[in-house]
């Protein structure tokens, strides 16, 4: 009777930790920001947070495009623009996606090169073919001669879609280092080192 009882108390000791499945939460994390669907049970880690705030710098290396100019807005991802006449300015284009339907609030609040200009893009963004797929355009909406996008000024979003923030200045050949406040409340900048992950 003794023996019988200390089997059935090992097995019950023993079979819960046999159930345990290690969990990596980074990779489950990864897997979740590029949608792909685990088939285990969600780890119970949050979404990533809302960005309150980007930085960046545009530095002599940076990417160079032709900027556009215009003042139409049109989610459907065809903004009529125009090219601005002032070429080779240096650029950074920032992956933002939303989790709700909203109008997109954000807003250059620093930048040590002076004139800033930012522009909206549909996925995908083209440098080479910079009136394509356009949103919004933006110069001196913010404080001076920085750039901003309000509520009021319709540039809807909608989740499930990656779009690209285009910042960049006014005239060519201009560096500095850049801040831009996000307000919208579910705005995310998606991690850069996860867009060319792929799966075979």
């Amino acid at each position: 009777m003794g023996r019988f009882m200390v089997s059935v108390l090992l097995l019950a000791v023993v079979a819960p930790v046999a159930a345990e499945q290690s969990v990596d939460v980074s990779k489950e994390y990864e897997m979740r920001m590029m949608g792909i669907v685990s088939d285990r049970e969600p780890v119970g880690f949050p979404d990533a947070p809302a960005a309150d705030s980007y930085s960046g710098s545009l530095t002599a290396s940076s990417s160079v495009w032709n900027r556009i100019f215009g003042s139409a807005v049109d989610p459907g991802c065809a903004a009529a623009m125009s090219d601005s006449g002032n070429d080779g300015q240096y650029y950074e284009a920032i992956p933002i996606e939303v989790s709700a339907t909203e109008d997109l609030a954000a807003e250059v609040i620093s930048f040590t090169g002076g004139d800033t200009v930012i522009a909206v893009y549909c996925d995908p963004f083209d440098p080479l073919n910079p009136l394509t797929n356009v949103i919004a355009y933006n110069d001196d909406g913010g404080a001076g001669t920085l750039s901003a996008f309000t509520a009021a000024d319709g540039v809807t979003l909608q989740p499930g879609n990656t779009y690209w923030l285009v910042f960049s200045t006014y005239t060519g050949g201009v560096v500095g280092d850049f801040t831009i406040d996000f307000t919208s409340a579910t705005v995310v900048v998606v991690p850069v080192e996860l867009q060319s992950f792929s799966v075979e």
